[in-house]
């Protein structure tokens, strides 16, 4: 495999392949887009969900107290954290977040003509024109 080879992933809901946006950045290629599913609709998704994660004063992520478990490699007990802390009411389902994979629709920092996945150079194209859907962000 080389740098410039781009990866598929597998679709969680429908097994097929999918496919994201890649740009070259002179090393190699450079994810710049969700991985999204053609048949079903899935979308990978993005940072988004960071903004549902409960913060402290400082800004660092809250996670719940987790149990301890013996860890192998440690030969040791270890406190293990079941992972953030989400703000009531977020829009995930617990199988996307269980995947990582919105269900049945688009990330909403994908760049989308008329509700359509587009690739980052017919984004920019559409941006420079004024048809590049306009994003309504929390």
């Amino acid at each position: 495999m080389s740098i410039y080879d781009i990866p598929t992933e597998k679709c969680p809901y429908c097994n097929t392949d999918m496919e994201a946006d890649w740009v070259d950045n002179g090393v190699g290629m450079v994810q710049c887009g969700p991985y999204h599913c053609l048949v079903c609709n899935a979308s990978e998704i993005g940072p988004e969900l960071y903004d549902w994660y409960y913060s402290d004063r400082e800004g660092n992520t809250l996670y719940l107290p987790g149990k301890r478990r013996y860890v192998p490699w440690a030969k040791k007990k270890l406190k293990c954290s079941p992972g953030p802390v989400l703000k009531p009411d977020h829009p995930f389902t617990e199988e996307e977040l269980k995947t990582g994979f919105y269900k049945g629709e688009i990330s909403p920092y994908a760049n989308t003509v008329g509700g359509k996945l587009v690739d980052h150079q017919e984004a920019k194209e559409l941006y420079n024109i004024g048809l590049l859907d306009e994003k309504k962000l929390p």
